[in-house]
């Protein structure tokens, strides 16, 4: 019996690894997730709060990333819209 083909690795343009930028104010959520993005091959940074990860995302420069809804300082929601107001359209996924 054959094996079944590897999936293929989801790459940047250039054949690097994808940047995901995992945010959530509690450590040990963000530390699994980000040791299980990196265990796909992705490039993974991480945030702290909603002021960290905006400006993680505008130096870095993710290609999607993880964000926590409720956090003390700014919440997901007002990441989420000052990153489209500079018009920023990093695809999203939310905690909650």
């Amino acid at each position: 019996m054959s094996q079944p083909a590897a999936a293929p690795r989801l790459t940047r343009a250039d054949g690097s690894p994808l940047r995901i930028l995992v945010v959530d104010d509690e450590a040990s959520l963000t530390d699994l997730l980000s040791m299980a993005l990196r265990y796909e091959g992705w490039d993974v940074k991480s945030a702290n709060g909603g002021q960290d990860a905006l400006s993680t995302a505008r130096e870095w420069k993710p290609d999607a990333m993880v964000l926590d809804v409720m956090m003390p300082d700014l919440d997901g929601l007002q990441v989420l819209s000052r990153l489209r107001q500079n018009n920023d359209d990093t695809p999203v996924l939310f905690l909650t």
